[in-house]
Parts: C-alpha cells; sequence; structure tokens
C-alpha cells in the first residue's frame, strides 16, 4: 500500500502524521519513507532516528517533483508499504504524490485559516482523481484543543464536501514535538499514554 501524508498548509502535524505511520508500518514490514516536502522534515527526522540507533526504521529517501512517481512508483515496488510526506504548498511534488498513492491522507487543524486552505487542496485532489482514480481520500483532525469548540466545527464544514473523516482525533500535546526531536514515535518514549493511544487509533483506522 502506497499512502501519501500531504496537505497545502504548514502546522497541521503532517510530517508528525508521516513518520509516525511510516515507523509503524516498519513494525509489520518493509518501508519505505519518501520525503518530497522541500523542507526536508522527514529526512532530519530519519537521520536523528538513525543517530539514536532506533528500530525498526523505515527506508527515507527525499525526492522531489516528477521523481516522487517515476522514482517512488519502481522504488515502492521493493516494499511491503510507502508514505510519502508532501506538500507544505501546491507543487509539483505534491501532485506527483497524489497520483502515485493508493491513500491519501489529509492532516488538517481546526481553524479558519485551515478550512480555507482545505478548500484550494480539495481542487488539487479532485483534478488528481482524474488520473488516479482509485485514490481512497482521508481527513486526519489534528492539533485539536478538547476544550475549544473548534473541532466541531471543522467537522460539519468536511461533511458539507462530502469528505471521509477519520474517527481519530489527534490533540496539540508537547509529546509529539519531543518524539521527533529524539528521531522517535510517541510509542517509543512512552511518556504521553494518551498519545500513544491516539497514533495507535490511527494506524489501526486506516490499516483495517
Amino acid at each position: 500500500m502506497i499512502y501519501a501524508v500531504l496537505n497545502t498548509k504548514g502546522g497541521v502535524s503532517k510530517t508528525t502524521t508521516a513518520v509516525h505511520l511510516a515507523t509503524m508500518l516498519a513494525r509489520e514490514g518493509k518501508t519505505l519513507l519518501i520525503d518530497a516536502d522541500p523542507q526536508q522534515s522527514a529526512a532530519s527526522w530519519a537521520v536523528w532516528r538513525s543517530e539514536a540507533g532506533r528500530d525498526p526504521s523505515p527506508t527515507t529517501i527525499c525526492l522531489s517533483g516528477k521523481a516522487v512517481f517515476d522514482e517512488g512508483r519502481k522504488m515502492a515496488e521493493d516494499y511491503a508499504s510507502c508514505v510519502v510526506d508532501a506538500g507544505g504548498r501546491d507543487s509539483s511534488g505534491l501532485r506527483a504524490a497524489l497520483l502515485l498513492a493508493q491513500m491519501a491522507i489529509i492532516p488538517i487543524g481546526a481553524s479558519n485559516l485551515d478550512a480555507a486552505a482545505m478548500t484550494d487542496l480539495l481542487e488539487v485532489v479532485d483534478l488528481s482523481k482524474d488520473y488516479n482514480p482509485e485514490l481512497n481520500v482521508h481527513v486526519l483532525l489534528t492539533r485539536i484543543d478538547p476544550r475549544t469548540k473548534d473541532a466541531g466545527e471543522m467537522l460539519e464544514f468536511l461533511k458539507s464536501h462530502s469528505l471521509k473523516v477519520l474517527e481519530t482525533r489527534v490533540c496539540e500535546r508537547v509529546a509529539y514535538r519531543r518524539a521527533i526531536g529524539e528521531g522517535a514515535i510517541v510509542q517509543e518514549l512512552g511518556k504521553d499514554p494518551l498519545a500513544t493511544a491516539e497514533m495507535e487509533a490511527f494506524f489501526t483506522e486506516i490499516t483495517q
């Protein structure tokens, strides 16, 4: 299975979601992580992970533009799973990831700015489906503050666009930032049971 984790807006835990997914998949089989984001945050995380000697680890490479599709498709054949971290802005790499993937996961926050960015991204996704009709798209609500009603309002917005929204909600937690900085995932640090439960629920939901 090839997954693309993407958004044109930054600050939505896109890379955090991608590296957690890739590492959890690596527990079950050989996994490729393609960093297609110009900031290459996933690649930095992979270096930190290697330096820390953590295992299992996805094989991580950086690709850009059309190479995400052309080279990514060939390389993915040698792996049980592949995760593409793409976006931060609308780019040829993001569009190539949508053509390559079987499942697109869109992490999104719960602000008006997130909703505005989502409207633009949906146009790109719809266009991609013309060339990749088998693409399955899911939205993951991230960086949620459970003390507010923002998540509910965003959920209504997403449903109005007939989008598939995952049941899992990922809240704003320090544990995620700490894990990424240590080349880890929250399960490995074991300091926040709620964060661990969120990531395991996310993984179960998209792989069941």
